[in-house]
């Protein structure tokens, strides 16, 4: 018989404890929100003139004129690698924007008088996508990769010379490093 009391006793208090969580039990709230995009408006904001600036624009900068957030994040990210954009034609060296796609962010897009530089580039120690960022032909990053290849470094200005000719070099000579 005690075997009896202690089992109603425990299944008592398991009943007890079970209704008590259910009338303690957080009800569930379905919400339906609505997808909305909320720009920050700091002063001094980009796109007064419906252009923004392609040296200094955030990628929100980008969003709020219109340019897809894929395309933003490739801009922004040759702008960090070559220090500045010193003409709006360069956005066609960047991989996914071709001549069409060119002319309608030069629409959106301008250059505002900066003291910033373009980044010195080590010749030696450059990627593909350096060398086609900073506008080498494809003839010459095989050139390049070609006399790497076969002299393990390029020493000096007199190597380059002889890798691009001396026209070309002089387009490149202030921004080169070895």
């Amino acid at each position: 018989m005690n075997q009896n009391i202690k089992l109603g006793l425990i299944i008592t208090v398991i009943l007890i404890t079970s209704l008590t969580y259910k009338a303690m039990k957080p009800k569930r709230k379905v919400v339906n929100l609505k997808k909305e995009i909320i720009y920050n408006d700091p002063e001094g904001s980009e796109a007064i003139n419906g252009k923004i600036d392609i040296n200094t624009s955030s990628l929100e900068d980008y969003i709020k004129a219109g340019i897809t957030s894929n395309l933003a994040v490739k801009i922004i990210d040759y702008v960090d690698t070559v220090g500045v954009v010193e003409d709006l034609n360069e956005i066609k060296r960047i991989d996914g924007i071709g001549e069409k796609t060119a002319e309608k962010l030069v629409k959106k897009l301008e250059i505002k008088p900066t003291k910033k530089k373009k980044k010195k580039l080590n010749i030696n120690k450059s990627t593909l996508k350096e060398l086609k960022y900073y506008g080498f032909t494809k003839k010459e990053i095989k050139a390049i990769e070609k006399y790497k290849k076969e002299n393990d470094i390029i020493y000096s200005n007199i190597d380059m010379i002889v890798v691009l000719g001396e026209k070309r070099h002089q387009e490149y000579e202030n921004i080169l490093k070895y």
